[in-house]
């Protein structure tokens, strides 16, 4: 099955700004819970993004949502999102509720690159020397996707957060691309990083 994602046809979801809950709220009775992430099922689905001829394979049973940075047309991201999330956030917008988070999605993004990013050596360069209080890079490695050299790494932050992030330049030198998970506190979910290896080995680049 393939999905082929532009923005007149993608399903809005609410957006992640509005899921968040402190833990007082958490322990009063909650109609919705997303505790127990769906495991990915075995099938899989091809995601195909025209405009920047992007092609990726995911877990069958997930969902995905077409974002545009409103600040930037040339910026946009693909969230590929676990079928429990998926059900907790229309639980959440039937009963509604306030805060309900948080979620966590695998996102695929793509960037401009900026004029001194001449490859990924420069991107790792500047996410290390970064200079950024409270976060550090735990491990790295260079790979290829899609047949393109890339860069990939994992951060703690003190807030805490936890991330990894696979970087690469797209074939036509224009945009950065970027393959990601993250969760907050000093793990990530081993399901996450599941999908986003899968969405890395089948990354192709038309």
């Amino acid at each position: 099955m393939r999905d082929y994602l532009k923005l007149p046809t993608i399903l809005s979801l609410m957006s992640l700004s509005l899921i968040f809950v402190t833990p007082a709220q958490a322990q009063q009775s909650a109609p919705c819970s997303n505790d127990n992430q769906e495991q990915p099922s075995q099938a899989r689905r091809e995601i195909t993004n025209e405009e920047y001829g992007l092609r990726f394979e995911i877990p069958a049973n997930y969902r995905t949502e077409l974002r545009r940075d409103s600040r930037s047309h040339q910026r946009l991201s693909i969230a590929v999102r676990n079928p429990t999330d998926v059900e907790f956030i229309d639980c959440a917008i039937r009963n509604r509720m306030i805060g309900a988070g948080p979620i966590s999605d695998v996102i695929v993004s793509i960037e401009p690159r900026p004029r001194h990013i001449r490859n990924v050596r420069d991107i790792f360069r500047e996410e290390s020397e970064s200079g950024i209080t409270g976060r550090e890079i735990l491990e790295s490695s260079f790979t290829t996707i899609a047949g393109q050299d890339a860069v990939i790494y994992t951060v703690q932050t003190i807030y805490p957060y936890r991330h990894q992030a696979a970087r690469l330049i797209h074939p036509n030198g224009q945009y950065i691309i970027v393959i990601r998970a993250g969760n907050h506190g000093e793990e990530i979910d081993p399901i996450d990083l599941e999908v986003m290896d899968i969405i890395m080995s089948s990354f192709r680049i038309d």
